[in-house]
């Protein structure tokens, strides 16, 4: 990794209980991933890496410690296992690329700290992924919110998705919002989420409508 720069951004050692890092950061993987950053300028480095959706990041393990990319838009890609992650902002955010055959969409991983029971955002899929009482926790403002010493907040997480239009990610979150996308296929693409009953709260489901699109001919 010599030949990235890059920042620490946490100085505790990961001899910590990993279920703290996990309610700490959200992390996308259940561990560290062996995986390969690519860089714009063609150089490729192996590292440990995984996701972290509260923060928002790339991160990476060096020896003990957790660190993060301080120049995310120099890296091109991100390739953990057969799962391939692209930069979308200087803050460090990627999003997954996935494959129809035909064409791509791009999903954003979020988490969001939340008191239990309490609605997610508007627009993204969401689920309760760890549950636990803490003192605080630090959003995506990087500033300490104080809880009560006896709350219990649950960490949801959202989906979104995307379909890359020249340099910009265009979010769709239904199929008038996909049809949109997709000049001149929309009625096409609203009658096939409307014949297949196109959930678009489940990931499989927006894999098959994006699919169609695709194929439309």
């Amino acid at each position: 990794m010599k030949a990235i720069r890059l920042i620490v951004c946490l100085c505790f050692c990961c001899n910590s209980l990993f279920a703290q890092e996990e309610v700490e950061y959200g992390f996308l993987f259940p561990q560290f991933e062996s995986g390969i950053v690519v860089l714009k300028n063609g150089m490729r480095s192996e590292a440990q890496l995984n996701y972290s959706m509260l923060k928002q990041t790339m991160m990476f393990k060096d020896n003990n410690t957790i660190m993060e990319f301080i120049e995310p838009r120099s890296i091109l890609v991100i390739i953990i296992g057969e799962r391939r992650f692209f930069p979308i902002s200087s803050k460090g955010a990627f999003y997954e690329e996935i494959n129809t055959g035909k064409g791509f969409y791009y999903i954003q991983y979020k988490a969001l700290m939340a008191s239990q029971g309490k609605e997610s955002a508007y627009g993204g899929t969401s689920q309760v992924s760890a549950t636990s009482s803490r003192g605080s926790f630090q959003n995506d403002s990087q500033m300490r919110t104080q809880l009560k010493s006896s709350e219990k907040f649950a960490m949801r997480t959202e989906h979104s998705y995307y379909i890359k239009s020249g340099n910009s990610y265009k979010r769709f979150y239904s199929a008038k919002t996909l049809g949109k996308l997709f000049k001149g296929k929309e009625l096409m693409i609203e009658e096939f989420a409307k014949e297949q009953s196109i959930d678009f709260s489940k990931t499989e489901d927006i894999a098959e409508i994006v699919e169609h699109a695709y194929n439309i001919q």
